[in-house]
């Protein structure tokens, strides 16, 4: 079975990935961090956000140079099939050219699970997540839980760093055989945003 993952920057920039059964859209803050370097000159340093598939290394900016969203696809290790689990990951990094602090967060929101094509697949379905410090945690099957209704934010990621975000998408062992061959469409949104950037706070 499919799942894909969107992770889209759509008010400010955007990126999608797909994992097996999910769509995962994802979006970022963008800021423009200014200062004078002297007088009567500007320069600007971006909020540039990569994205790399835990399973396969495939790597993309969450917006393209056009402004457009990236799609990034991730494959699930393992095969889904009734009281089993299939897992992925996203590493998130921050890629800021900003002098000095430029730390940011990442939040994974509450996923949107959607039947394809009229199917009856996705209450069966389930999407759990956790944030972690290595993508050889997402091979795991512990530590994951269901994201809340504040969604799951990601420990402050400073320049040039980088968290993870693993995914579990479980199938239900009470799954009827007619679901076999559906797909559903697994949405969330990843949001990073810049925090202050000095260490007292703004």
């Amino acid at each position: 079975m499919r799942t894909k993952r969107r992770l889209q920057a759509a008010a400010f920039t955007a990126a999608a990935v797909v994992l097996g059964l999910c769509t995962v859209q994802g979006t970022y803050a963008l800021w423009s961090a200014a200062a004078s370097a002297s007088p009567g000159t500007i320069s600007s340093a971006s909020f540039d956000t990569t994205m790399t598939a835990v399973n396969t290394g495939q790597t993309t900016n969450m917006t393209l140079t056009n402004g457009t969203a990236a799609t990034l696809t991730l494959s699930p290790a393992g095969t889904l099939g009734p009281g089993t689990s299939v897992y992925g990951g996203v590493v998130v990094t921050n890629n800021t050219n900003a002098g000095g602090q430029f730390n940011a967060a990442i939040t994974a929101s509450q996923p949107t699970i959607a039947n394809v094509n009229g199917g009856s697949l996705a209450s069966y379905v389930r999407v759990n997540a956790k944030s972690a410090a290595s993508s050889t945690e997402c091979s795991t099957a512990t530590g994951f839980a269901p994201i809340g209704s504040t969604g799951l934010v990601s420990p402050t990621v400073v320049k040039g760093a980088s968290t993870v975000f693993c995914f579990q998408i479980a199938l239900d062992s009470a799954a009827p055989a007619t679901v076999k061959g559906q797909a559903v469409n697994i949405s969330l949104q990843l949001t990073a945003r810049q925090l202050c950037g000095v260490p007292s706070g703004c």
